[in-house]
């Protein structure tokens, strides 16, 4: 009985340019370039002549990150499993291909490479090397294409990556998405605290194009009277948006509201209940993209 190998050690055993077809830019038009360059997203292109584009994505975050994405013109019909290796271009005869990692493409998704084996990448395109897929294609009648990556062109708009990689906030989307200001009794002026926070906040929304809306909810706590807390509440409620609007957030998705003693989150019979009910909430909505 003739006994079958698996697809990751035919890939493995598979010289560098041995698939069926290969997609990969030639020397007269590869291209890289920089698509976005923000404090919030750092995004760099190749568009694959005849496949698609790849993109490197990095965006503001308290870790160290970086995403590869492999775009193709076409879905993928079936779930592979995805060998990608570090190729010598063609110029450099006797260099054998180093496997980079094996990955797997999802039916309908587009191929994704992560962290270190992401980075792994852009090391191996900077040393003049090809990064280069290897799998089974469907539309091919399961036969083995390549997908590379081209150094050439490729250092310069590395550069400008790493310098805006260099220049990212360290915090990401999920870190001031909630935030809850606190007041002195009767009072409406923001603390050192608040705005340190809110110039965090400020800083990344005004490069963030898919929030829709920023929600600024005052509250106080039940000492005084009714009308004059709610006039209070707002007060605070419109402080915060003034500050915002100095830091360059569109006004009109701004949405003010102020409650008053309503929606107590503590006792009013202590200091330190009392203390927690004079806040401003802000909450951040943004696009599902």
């Amino acid at each position: 009985m003739k006994k079958i190998l698996p697809l990751t050690v035919l890939l493995t055993a598979m010289p560098a340019m041995s698939a069926n077809k290969q997609y990969n830019a030639s020397l007269d038009n590869s291209q890289w370039y920089l698509s976005s360059s923000t404090p919030i997203q750092c995004t760099l292109e190749h568009p694959i002549p005849r496949y698609g584009q790849a993109n490197f994505v990095a965006k503001a975050s308290k870790k160290i990150n970086l995403d590869f994405r492999l775009d193709s013109n076409r879905e993928m019909p079936t779930t592979e499993s995805v060998q990608l290796k570090s190729v010598p271009p063609k110029w450099r005869p006797g260099s054998a291909p180093e496997l980079i990692d094996t990955v797997k493409f999802y039916q309908q998704y587009d191929g994704y490479v992560t962290k270190q084996s992401a980075w792994r990448m852009l090391n191996e395109l900077e040393r003049g090397r090809y990064p280069t897929f290897y799998y089974h294609d469907w539309y091919n009648n399961n036969q083995i294409v390549s997908v590379g990556l081209s150094s050439v062109n490729f250092n310069k708009s590395y550069d400008e990556f790493n310098s805006c990689i260099s220049q990212l906030l360290p915090y990401n989307f999920d870190d001031i998405s909630y935030s809850i200001l606190r007041y002195k009794k009767n009072g409406s002026s923001l603390t050192k605290f608040s705005k340190k926070r809110l110039k965090m906040i400020g800083e990344y929304i005004k490069h963030d194009e898919t929030i829709n809306v920023v929600l600024i909810s005052g509250y106080s706590d039940s000492y005084g009277g009714k009308y004059s807390n709610k006039v209070l509440s707002e007060k605070r409620a419109n402080s915060v948006k003034q500050y915002l609007s100095k830091l360059g957030f569109s006004d009109d998705k701004i949405k003010v509201s102020g409650s008053g003693e309503k929606y107590h989150v503590a006792d009013n019979r202590t200091i330190l209940g009392r203390d927690q009910n004079r806040r401003v909430i802000i909450s951040i909505d943004k696009e599902d993209i």
